[in-house]
């Protein structure tokens, strides 16, 4: 229930907030409308049950697991006053967003909704006790029900008889039988009838329910509003009955083959038209930004087939390959796989939609799975009393730690190279990125990347381990074990991206030059030149400095907060005020020695930088002085949040919300930090549509650089946290266990 509840809370302001384009301009006008203008309850209908309804969800679920200690009124005030300050906020933030029209009305109608969800919640405790939404036994109905909904929708039937015969004539004067449409509407049928098999459990209704409610939606898509019926629809229907009335007395695992057969229509139906084409279209990386911006009717409608098709996938998957590992990560390729190749097609829409829809739906389907399978397997002793835990032991141990980090490490560097190399060859990648790896973006190439980005994480851990098991000297050690792990990093870097790539990163190398020609050093650097008078080696350790001095930054950080959460465990420090004050302490003495470190990467880096990259794109002017404070507090947060995520015992729900505030918070620091207009080569663009834009000519909505960027963040954070939990000492051969040499000898 908690993470029902969570993910609803996550849908209100996503899609409050959404398109993301946040900007200051005119905020003190829309300020003033937001608290002087704004305060007429009366606007339009669909607006007032538009508010309505979005917190509705909020004021039934709130209760849900409360309803014990819900017998009082200031339990019910506490949380209505807790959802107004949540819809009040949302208003605040649209002050800032020009495509929203905050106002105080939306308040009011947001706590008629919260009050509307009170009330359904009461009435469904009084008069309906079983019914409930969270409830194993309930999920199959539930996704039933969103079949009938799709097919059903808007629910608003029509007397028109002209209306009645045009959603007729699609069968009768254009008979148009599309197969991968017939196809997905028979799979839809029989899982309809699968899931219902326990409706009408010892009624005579039973055998009968398929052909019973299957033939009578057909008149009732006739006279509803805005639906029309089809050859392939009716046709369905017909097949599915007679394939439903074969196979009733067969014993087969039909969970089984429902699964295999429904992601067989889910490929079919996505790219069943075979319209491929040798150009290429767009990907939409921000989650359901068509469903908020197209037509209500349509999108709803869409709403509902996909719940249903993905919930039943991940329902059926869950449930009858409980020994399946990695069940939602396999769903998530499958459908993600089924877009890119979208991309190729003119008729469809490449989206990151449905892949996010596929994590969402796993997330409220997961606990219910195991409660079905226990309460279907277990008798009814088994759930009152557990079976006694004994200390006996196994036949054989469980295969050692490393050999499995291995193989984790070894999957993860597999996977993540085949997504690069698909990534880097999407329609819309920016050029630099496209341009970035050596061998035109071999798999050779980006092998050693992927090495690289891993390194970043698995390095921390290492480091941390090295200033804990030496508190004495880890001062002394710290910057070495730091320079240590960025020379592994720079070596993977080097081999695996171009040249002209690495210069754009960390800059040219012209230090030899200017010491021979302009003296910087003095006579000492002139002496030094004669005694070492080769251009390539002076070239060579440069960039080697120049690297360090660029990304040593993010490995003192991340391993001062990586430390921090250490030591916490390591003395098992309990209690908040506790667990503060060790924090601040050790982030306050490692801070303190690690600022000069930091001023020298600083000065390095960025004051005597050789690449007009960071001198062109960093905002010279803004509200703390420039862009550069801007990017620090970027980098902190994000170094933070990555730590957090990997060493956090917090549900996954938790920390998917914390990455994805941190990342808008992240997508304001950047625009703060970069300038907003460069001038360069004849074209005007900003230091944001250079990162993420796939070219300086053709500046990209706001939107979509801020779904850019949020893939780009929670991707970086979670490859870092990912890095984290490989214990470099754990990958390399380890020696055999006395105990262990029967098994593994």
């Amino acid at each position: 229930m908690q993470k029902l509840f969570l993910f609803i809370i996550g849908a209100i302001i996503y899609g409050s907030l959404f398109p993301f384009t946040f900007s200051a301009l005119d905020s003190a006008a829309r300020w003033q409308t937001l608290l002087r203008d704004s305060f007429a309850p009366f606007t339009s209908l669909g607006d007032i049950l538009g508010n309505i309804v979005l917190f509705m969800p909020y004021g039934y679920l709130v209760l849900a697991p409360k309803e014990s200690s819900l017998r009082k009124k200031p339990s019910y005030l506490k949380y209505f006053l807790y959802g107004l300050v949540l819809a009040f906020v949302i208003q605040v933030v649209q002050v800032y967003i020009p495509a929203r029209s905050p106002a105080m009305a939306d308040v009011y109608w947001n706590g008629v909704g919260i009050l509307a969800g009170f009330a359904a919640h009461h009435l469904t405790q009084r008069y309906f006790p079983g019914l409930s939404f969270t409830t194993a036994r309930n999920t199959p109905a539930l996704l039933a029900l969103c079949w009938l909904l799709y097919l059903l929708f808007p629910f608003i039937p029509s007397l028109d008889f002209q209306a009645i015969k045009n959603s007729i004539k699609p069968v009768l004067l254009t008979p148009d039988f599309r197969w991968h449409a017939f196809i997905i509407s028979t799979t839809g049928w029989l899982l309809f009838a699968h899931f219902t098999r326990n409706l009408f459990l010892g009624s005579w209704l039973n055998p009968l329910r398929l052909p019973i409610i299957a033939l009578l939606s057909l008149p009732l898509r006739m006279i509803i509003i805005q639906n029309s019926l089809t050859l392939s629809d009716l046709s369905a229907v017909l097949f599915a009955i007679v394939i439903w009335i074969v196979f009733q007395g067969q014993k087969i695992d039909r969970g089984k083959g429902l699964a295999a057969l429904l992601a067989v229509s889910i490929t079919i139906y996505s790219i069943g038209s075979l319209d491929f084409s040798s150009q290429f279209s767009s990907f939409y990386w921000v989650p359901f930004s068509g469903f908020l911006d197209g037509n209500l009717f349509t999108n709803t409608k869409s709403l509902f087939f996909k719940v249903f098709l993905f919930g039943s996938l991940i329902w059926l998957v869950k449930l009858h390959w409980p020994t399946l590992r990695l069940k939602t990560f396999w769903l998530f390729l499958f459908i993600l796989l089924l877009e890119l190749i979208q991309i190729t097609m003119p008729s469809r829409t490449a989206e990151i939609t449905d892949p996010v829809l596929i994590l969402l739906l796993s997330l409220l389907i997961q606990v219910r799975s195991t409660t079905h399978r226990r309460n279907e397997t277990s008798s009814p002793e088994d759930l009152v009393s557990p079976a006694p835990v004994t200390d006996a032991p196994t036949s054989q141990p469980p295969a050692p730690g490393s050999r499995r980090n291995l193989l984790s490490f070894w999957g993860s560097l597999i996977v993540i190279t085949a997504l690069l190399a698909i990534l880097i060859r999407l329609p819309g990648v920016p050029y630099n990125v496209r341009e970035l790896f050596r061998l035109d973006g071999s798999i050779i190439a980006i092998l050693p990347f992927t090495c690289f980005i891993l390194w970043f994480g698995m390095s921390i851990p290492w480091i941390s381990r090295r200033m804990l098991t030496h508190p004495n000297f880890h001062f002394v050690f710290f910057p070495l074990w730091v320079i240590a792990a960025g020379l592994i990093s720079y070596s993977l870097l080097k081999i695996s991206v171009t040249e002209e790539a690495l210069d754009d990163i960390v800059g040219s190398s012209n230090i030899y030059w200017f010491v021979t020609n302009r003296a910087i050093w003095g006579d000492a650097g002139l002496w030094l030149s004669q005694l070492l008078p080769f251009p390539a080696l002076w070239n060579g350790l440069e960039e080697i400095v120049r690297f360090l001095a660029l990304f040593s930054p993010l490995t003192f950080l991340l391993s001062m907060f990586y430390t921090t959460g250490d030591l916490i465990k390591k003395y098992n420090i309990q209690g908040a005020t506790a667990k503060l004050r060790l924090t601040l302490l050790s982030l306050g003495l490692n801070l303190l020695y690690a600022l000069p470190w930091f001023y020298l990467c600083k000065v390095i880096a960025f004051d005597h930088s050789s690449t007009d990259n960071l001198n062109e794109l960093i905002a010279r002017q803004g509200v703390l002085g420039g862009g550069g404070t801007a990017l620090y507090g970027l980098i902190i947060l994000l170094t933070l949040n990555s730590v957090w995520v990997r060493q956090a015992r917090v549900h996954w729900l938790l920390k998917g919300v914390s990455i994805t505030g941190a990342g808008v918070l992240c997508w304001f620091l950047l625009n703060m930090g970069l300038e907003p207009e460069v001038q360069k080569y004849g074209l005007t663009f900003s230091g944001v549509d250079f990162l993420l834009g796939p070219d300086r000519k053709n500046r990209l909505d706001e939107t979509i650089l801020f779904g850019r960027w949020i893939f780009l963040y929670v991707g970086s954070i979670t490859i870092l946290a990912w890095g984290m939990r490989f214990d470099v000492t754990s990958l390399l051969p380890q020696k055999k266990h006395k105990e262990n040499r029967k098994y593994y000898g």
